[in-house]
């Protein structure tokens, strides 16, 4: 699941506010967030911005990518774009890398397996037993 940090506008018209939140990222702009971190309030002089830092930190540091207005939020509270920036995409060396790793250790593991029967079949299952459809439970009570 991708995860960003963003604003949902409330407030009427004329008069917004906005909740800082972490959204799943298909979520729409006014949408539930997973969780909410604040909010910006552009009209007040007092306190325009209330932020959780310490619960904005971790999602930055989980991977969640800020909005272009929120980034700028961060940066104001303190925020460097590092914090964010910093995740790279694994490079294509070290996702071979990772995958002969991963092959090398399922190749362990399936050595360290007892061997098949020689007849390589394995026994069967017992089914539990059938019970009446309830299309032939209706005959029956029609019948009676």
């Amino acid at each position: 699941m991708s995860v960003v940090i963003r604003l949902s506008r409330a407030g009427r018209v004329h008069l917004p506010y906005y909740h800082i939140g972490v959204y799943n990222s298909r979520t729409r702009r006014d949408g539930r967030p997973v969780e909410d971190l604040g909010f910006y309030d552009p009209r007040s002089e007092k306190e325009p911005v209330r932020l959780n830092a310490e619960r904005a930190k971790y999602w930055l540091g989980v991977g969640a990518k800020p909005s272009a207005t929120v980034a700028t939020i961060l940066k104001s509270q303190g925020f460097s774009s590092a914090d964010w920036s910093a995740k790279k995409a694994p490079t294509k060396a070290e996702k071979e890398k990772k995958t002969t790793a991963r092959k090398a250790s399922a190749k362990k593991a399936a050595a360290k397996k007892p061997a098949k029967k020689a007849d390589g079949a394995a026994p069967a299952k017992k089914r539990k037993p059938r019970t009446v459809s309830s299309r032939a439970r209706g005959e029956k009570a029609k019948k009676a």
